[in-house]
């Protein structure tokens, strides 16, 4: 069978292998601490005082790890611009590197996580609400000042850089709010959980609406409508992520349209179905950023070829 994408797994060297892995766990981490300061903004008049305490230390530990990780991406990089191993602690190849701008995105990120797992420990007199906010947005904004949206021109680049922005918030509500509806479901009150879940699915729908259209406007800008483009290797890792996001819609319809209203009657079944749904999600979401990863680092639209 002749594919493009078999070439290009089969292409790959150990450095990009490295590169995608760490970029799917930074993905992983910096989407899920976002996405849990949004979930405790939001939801915290809905959990007890051990609940909240829990996923904040929990978003804590995940911005320590985003933080070592968007760390070592830097020497993973370094390393693979010199193409030795020793280049990872080479100063000029790590000075090239930070001079990038993946030393932007790196100084954006790095003081958001750090106040993140300063906040979660911190009183809530102590640090005024804004802060855990702006700080969670600015992790967003880190991932738009690189990747393929700088190889466009002018205003175009800046659109793009404000649809990848507004894409990723609404993929760390998302996301991010994956770990919380899990842990909860371990608490017996069925009420509790379908009233979480209810006003979730009701945001939701405005941010999945939010999170489609900046994904397709942002997907027009960089790939276009052309046949021999989507069969290149970048728009047929672009298709397999749409089959995949199609699928995490599907168990996000079921869970409000189905497990929700059953919740809310007083089946406590419904929760252990809430329980699995909620596991798959995790398991498509990773799925997704691996794909997301991949075509980030290993290729790029051929419109911007």
């Amino acid at each position: 069978m002749d594919s493009p994408l078999l070439h290009l797994f089969a292409s790959i060297d150990g450095w990009q292998i490295c590169t995608i892995l760490i970029k799917v766990m930074t993905y992983a981490t910096c989407l899920t601490v976002s996405g849990g300061v949004f979930f405790l903004m939001i939801f915290a008049a809905y959990l007890d005082a051990a609940e909240v305490k829990t996923m904040k230390r929990f978003t804590s530990v995940m911005a320590l790890i985003a933080a070592a990780l968007s760390i070592a991406r830097i020497f993973m990089m370094s390393g693979m611009l010199s193409d030795d191993l020793r280049g990872m602690w080479d100063v000029q190849f790590l000075k090239m590197v930070l001079g990038s701008k993946e030393g932007l995105a790196l100084s954006l990120r790095l003081p958001s996580l750090f106040l993140l797992a300063i906040w979660t420990y911190a009183g809530e007199r102590k640090i005024h609400p804004a802060v855990p906010l702006l700080s969670a947005i600015l992790i967003s904004v880190s991932f738009s000042t690189v990747g393929h949206v700088h190889e466009l021109d002018g205003a175009t680049r800046l659109v793009a850089q404000l649809l990848v922005t507004l894409h990723l918030l609404a993929v760390s509500f998302w996301v991010g709010a994956l770990w919380p509806l899990f842990h909860i479901t371990y608490d017996h009150h069925t009420f509790k959980v379908a009233a979480i879940t209810h006003q979730f699915g009701k945001l939701a729908v405005i941010i999945v609406g939010t999170l489609l259209l900046a994904g397709i406007s942002l997907l027009c800008l960089l790939q276009g409508f052309s046949a021999k483009a989507w069969q290149a290797e970048y728009g047929q890792l672009i298709l397999l992520k749409l089959i995949s996001v199609s699928v995490l819609l599907g168990l996000a319809a079921r869970n409000k349209f189905q497990l929700t209203p059953q919740l809310r009657r007083g089946e406590r079944s419904a929760i252990t179905q809430l329980r699995r749904s909620i596991v798959m999600e995790i398991i498509v979401a990773g799925i997704i950023l691996l794909i997301t990863a991949s075509f980030t680092t290993i290729t790029g639209p051929t419109t911007l070829a």
